[in-house]
């Protein structure tokens, strides 16, 4: 997660903040994801920050959710799946829960994004990667508008840093375990063939899974 403040100058800064949870102890997956939320959220920090002080200002801000309806093709890697089922499963409560277990019955693939409630993302603290990284700049959205391809300048460019060090920090995941590989592997973009789409999952097996199946401990 990313967080601004102002300095002494009044010159916004954006800081990220570690998104942690109690159960990462009993689930090494969870650390793992987290881990590479984080360091995801440096390099957008750091981006955002260079543009705040050429004199831009982010669009983005919670009620805005234009990309969470217009956007068909959102990415996300096997380890975001987890993370996003166990998230609805074991910390989603109250009415959230029960709007979101709807729409995920619901759901028909290449709709909007279907843990997207009263305009906010229900899933905020383990959105994806790639919502992570989509932040736009000096105006809102249009209705239907994606300004990735009507005004690209605006569209922030991801620090490939920082988001191979995420990329990396996931692969244990699948067995990849030694940091040479690891950083090889992601600068190589071994996960790619691996991405699926959030709009075509199957998400009424989420949904069922609300109504009582215990979450399994996934092993690395």
């Amino acid at each position: 997660m990313v967080k601004s403040r102002r300095d002494r100058k009044r010159t916004p800064k954006i800081e990220a903040v570690r998104v942690s949870f109690p159960e990462e102890h009993g689930l090494p997956w969870l650390t793992m994801l987290l881990d590479a939320y984080y360091l995801a959220d440096r390099g957008i920090a750091l981006e955002i920050s260079k543009r705040l002080r050429s004199g831009q200002h982010l669009a983005c801000k919670k009620g805005c959710s234009s990309c969470c309806i217009t956007h068909t093709t959102i990415p996300v890697y096997p380890l975001e799946v987890v993370g996003i089922y166990w998230f609805v499963i074991e910390k989603l409560s109250g009415p959230e829960r029960e709007k979101i277990k709807r729409q995920l019955s619901a759901y028909k693939a290449g709709k909007g994004c279907p843990f997207l409630t009263d305009g906010a993302c229900g899933i905020h603290p383990v959105r994806p990667l790639a919502c992570r990284h989509f932040n736009v700049f000096n105006k809102p959205c249009s209705p239907g508008e994606d300004p990735f391809f009507t005004r690209r300048q605006d569209v922030l460019t991801p620090n490939e840093r920082y988001k191979e060090r995420a990329l990396a920090a996931m692969l244990p995941f699948h067995g990849i375990k030694k940091p040479s590989e690891k950083r090889r592997l992601a600068k190589a973009g071994a996960l790619n063939s691996m991405v699926k789409n959030l709009q075509e999952i199957d998400w009424l097996n989420l949904a069922r899974r609300m109504d009582g199946e215990i979450m399994p401990k996934t092993k690395t």
